[in-house]
């Protein structure tokens, strides 16, 4: 129920509209001023935008639940990002030791393999004088073949995987897109995710795939949890999967190559001193953010949010993107600096639901941008499209060159 509390100041920010889109953070600053709560007199949700207070509905998975219907739509069953705590902590540590540190870092030298596969021919013609959208001849593929690889996705099947993973993008876009094109977008989504999850589950029903425990997908079918999850838990789950591996790190790489070419002191700095580039993507990831908002609803009474009482059922929007600009935590959070004292960031979420391949995408952008710096240091920006979608926002072309 989204009734308006009297205290809470209003808004009718348009978040679909392409100026916002392009450029969202003037009017994400006007919208903090309002106050730490604020409601959206057209959506009838809550948004919360600063950094306190995102941190702590993040925070507090038992008063503040994630919507299922959202990702059973987008994925095709019931995911991690939508079970309770108990059911969430089970099911995420199938994969759980996989993603850390330790576990991603004997996959180094497969994801040197597939960034040098996918950089040798752009930077032949980048050299040749072309320029080149590097969101369809980089960007993307890179991370879609790095997750392929890591389930065990067979090579002769990566081509269709790629289209499927690609698919899957548009329904994100559309799901926020009341335009004609962003129905399209939606339905030829769920269209790559029905492929995709008939796919999966071929896979997972070979009995082959019980005796692969190394990648992904045998790692699931082996897991005595998997005796007590649904069939489409279990594809949704590697949809899911799919989607974060491919939509996070691939926008992220291009917001980055965006981002150093419009500030090229920023990036001869880590020409010059190569240590600063783990510190540099995340003031990038920061100033910038891929994932715009989470959504959370308040529930047995517990959604109190800076000293105001929202009611169970309510929808709250939490705007990590705009947190990561919050001038009470941040010094000049416009401004971007490679050598900024690191800080943690909401570009990751926080809290029971923060991003599992949080260390994946770190390994993947710190080989890639060092192989970058390697091969063609010097690029300029010739054309960018922000697209259509504002919750996962990065560029949908990028046309660089020297």
């Amino acid at each position: 129920m989204n009734v308006r509390m009297r205290e809470v100041p209003g808004t009718r920010l348009d978040f679909q509209e392409q100026r916002f889109i392009d450029d969202p953070y003037p009017a994400l600053h006007e919208l903090q001023e309002l106050g730490p709560v604020v409601y959206h007199e057209d959506l009838h949700q809550y948004i919360v935008s600063h950094y306190k207070e995102c941190m702590a509905v993040f925070s507090d998975s038992r008063a503040f639940f994630s919507p299922p219907e959202f990702f059973r739509s987008m994925f095709g069953g019931e995911t991690i990002m939508s079970m309770d705590v108990d059911r969430h902590d089970e099911t995420r540590g199938i994969w759980a030791e996989s993603f850390t540190r330790r576990g991603i870092a004997p996959q180094r030298d497969m994801i040197t393999e597939v960034i040098d596969a996918c950089l040798a021919p752009l930077v032949e013609r980048l050299r040749s004088g072309e320029r080149v959208d590097v969101v369809r001849a980089m960007t993307r593929p890179i991370p879609t073949l790095v997750i392929a690889r890591l389930l065990g996705i067979p090579t002769t099947d990566h081509p269709r995987f790629s289209d499927w993973s690609d698919g899957m993008v548009k329904a994100a876009e559309g799901a926020t897109d009341s335009s004609p094109q962003g129905a399209e977008n939606l339905r030829l989504g769920m269209e790559a995710t029905a492929a995709l999850n008939e796919y999966l589950a071929a896979m997972m029903s070979t009995g082959h795939r019980s005796g692969c425990p190394a990648d992904l997908i045998g790692q699931m079918v082996a897991s005595p949890l998997s005796g007590k999850m649904t069939a489409q838990e279990m594809t949704a789950s590697v949809a899911q999967l799919v989607f974060a591996g491919n939509e996070t790190t691939a926008k992220l790489m291009a917001t980055t190559l965006y981002a150093l070419a419009r500030f090229p002191d920023q990036r001869r700095l880590l020409l010059d001193d190569r240590e600063l580039i783990p510190r540099a993507l995340e003031e990038i990831h920061r100033w910038m953010s891929v994932i715009h908002v989470g959504w959370r609803v308040p529930r047995d009474g517990k959604g109190l949010v800076s000293g105001v009482h929202i009611p169970d059922g309510a929808t709250i929007l939490v705007l990590q993107g705009a947190a990561n600009r919050d001038p009470a935590r941040w010094e000049n959070p416009d401004v971007l600096d490679v050598r900024r004292t690191p800080r943690s960031h909401l570009g990751f979420g926080f809290g029971m639901h923060h991003c599992l391949g949080i260390n994946l995408a770190r390994l993947e952008m710190v080989i890639w941008l060092n192989r970058i710096l390697d091969e063609f240091p010097d690029w300029d920006v010739f054309d960018v499209d922000w697209g259509r979608g504002w919750v996962a926002r990065g560029p949908v072309r990028l046309t660089i060159g020297s």
